[in-house]
């Protein structure tokens, strides 16, 4: 039996230095994104809610602290 696995090319699996808790979580929420922005109306709540986020964090940096 040939030993072929000295000669196969190290994939991203094998060269990835993150946790792979960390890589499945970023890649479920690259699919969701994905998905949500790939519907019509999912492009527009996405949108909404980078707005209102922004928003918000606007409205806590400029407000007085007491």
């Amino acid at each position: 039996m040939k030993n072929r696995d000295a000669n196969r090319h190290p994939g991203p699996s094998r060269v990835m230095q993150v946790d792979s808790e960390f890589a499945g979580l970023l890649l479920a929420a690259a699919f969701l994104l994905m998905g949500a922005v790939g519907l019509d109306i999912g492009k527009w709540f996405v949108q909404g809610a980078l707005a209102l986020g922004v928003g918000v964090a606007l409205l806590l940096r400029f407000t007085r602290k007491t």
